[in-house]
């Protein structure tokens, strides 16, 4: 069937339908297009159907509303929303979903730029004194140690050695040969070294004369007492004597001895120990924030045996006696820093600042009249940027392209290096408007 005697059909079936509407209204007479009050209002909707026919509905109209008297005219039936269409429609909230995290990112991590300058330092030394300081009270300290000896001594035997007296009873004088042995009362046999030539003797006067003697054998039995040799000897009316005993008679042996290094070695940690109780001691003398200049110490050793003599132990005593100056260690530091900001000015120019407190020894004290401290410092000096100087320069670059502002910072007296690292996103071609995202960092390079 043509679409135009579908169109027709429809059209005189829509006719056909109303016609028969309006009559059921009013009963079968009177005028189709009227109505009461009473009666009940709808609208009728028609909507053609396949096949050439029509589908009608009635929707009640409200009382407060007013008649539409607009023509009626089919209304397409709605078909249910497509895949494709559910599926661009979370699309697009996805995407919105993905914009509003990305905008609350770009909020909490904004664009910044971290600047870091490296800026120069000078390093300072200054030599010089001040009268400052007092003297402390002068301590003695001594400590004593006894050490086991280390040395060696070897000892030869050797006969003893000493006098015999000869008696001559006899008007002439009478001669005995050197060499002569005479046996003491204890045994031991002595012989002389020389002769012995007896003057004669008137009687009772005897005539005498002494000679050396050794005894025959080595070793200490060899030290006979006095008159162990009491006997005639040798001539007729001869008697021989010995008046003293006989000495030096020694046996062969080792013994120990006392070694340079005993009294050395045992020194060393004494005066060590002794160092550390004198500063203490100094330390006992001070007052709040003084310190103390190295002590002057006079340092005396003994020992109750020397160097080589046979000794199994030897005590070694270290006596210091130690005089010292103390001095206020702030008003030092308060006093050079002054002396080297001075110096630092006029050597440095300005602009630079101290990098922490000067590093200060104290070399020598003098105590004539007045104490006087020799001094030597050093001291590290940067170029530094106070924090208005730094918000001062954020805004001067903030906005400007990398480049520019690198070149600004650069131009800054005392600054060697400039280097930039940008984090966020940005255009890192330019430095961020916003002076609160720009920070600066001073390093400072070794003098």
């Amino acid at each position: 069937m043509s679409q135009e005697h579908q169109a027709y059909d429809l059209q005189t079936n829509i006719q056909k339908v109303l016609t028969v509407m309006h009559t059921d209204g009013d009963g079968g007479g009177g005028d189709g297009n009227t109505f009461t009050d009473e009666e009940e209002r709808e609208t009728i909707h028609v909507y053609p159907v396949e096949g050439g026919g029509i589908l009608l509905t009635r929707t009640p109209i409200e009382e407060d509303d007013e008649l539409d008297t607009t023509p009626l005219s089919p209304q397409p039936v709605q078909q249910p929303a497509s895949n494709a269409a559910r599926g661009t429609l979370l699309f697009g909230v996805f995407v919105a979903l993905l914009c509003l995290m990305f905008q609350f990112y770009l909020i909490v991590n904004p664009f910044t730029v971290t600047i870091t300058l490296a800026a120069r330092s000078q390093q300072l030394s200054l030599t010089g004194s001040l009268q400052l300081g007092r003297v402390l009270s002068p301590i003695t300290l001594s400590q004593s140690q006894i050490t086991p000896t280390t040395g060696h001594g070897h000892q030869d035997a050797r006969q003893a050695t000493g006098m015999v007296t000869f008696y001559n009873g006899q008007f002439t004088s009478v001669t005995i040969a050197g060499g002569v042995m005479i046996t003491s009362a204890s045994g031991i046999d002595i012989i002389t070294d020389q002769n012995a030539i007896i003057p004669a003797g008137n009687p009772p006067t005897y005539g005498q004369v002494s000679v050396s003697a050794h005894a025959l054998v080595s070793g200490v039995q060899g030290n006979i007492p006095a008159y162990d040799i009491n006997r005639v000897c040798c001539a007729f009316a001869v008697l021989a004597k010995n008046t003293s005993a006989f000495s030096g008679g020694q046996d062969e042996r080792d013994f120990q001895t006392v070694a340079k290094s005993d009294i050395t070695s045992t020194e060393a940690p004494l005066k060590a120990t002794l160092a550390q109780s004198v500063q203490g001691a100094l330390q006992g003398q001070l007052k709040n924030n003084e310190g103390v200049v190295t002590p002057s110490c006079t340092t005396t050793t003994t020992a109750d045996h020397r160097p080589g003599e046979e000794a199994a132990a030897v005590k070694v005593t270290v006596s210091e006696t130690c005089s010292a100056v103390a001095y206020n260690s702030q008003q030092l530091e308060a006093s050079v820093t002054q002396l080297l900001t001075a110096r630092a000015t006029k050597q440095l120019g300005a602009g630079y600042s101290l990098l922490s407190n000067p590093h200060i020894t104290v070399t020598r004290a003098t105590t004539a009249k007045q104490v006087t401290l020799s001094f030597t410092s050093l001291s590290t000096w940067v170029y530094a940027l106070s924090s208005a100087e730094q918000k001062h320069i954020k805004k001067v670059i903030a906005g400007k392209t990398t480049e520019k502002a690198l070149q600004l910072l650069l131009s800054l007296p005392g600054i060697e290096r400039v280097s930039l690292q940008s984090s966020g996103f940005g255009d890192e071609s330019r430095v961020p408007k916003d002076p609160g995202n720009i920070q600066l960092v001073l390093n400072y390079t070794p003098a």
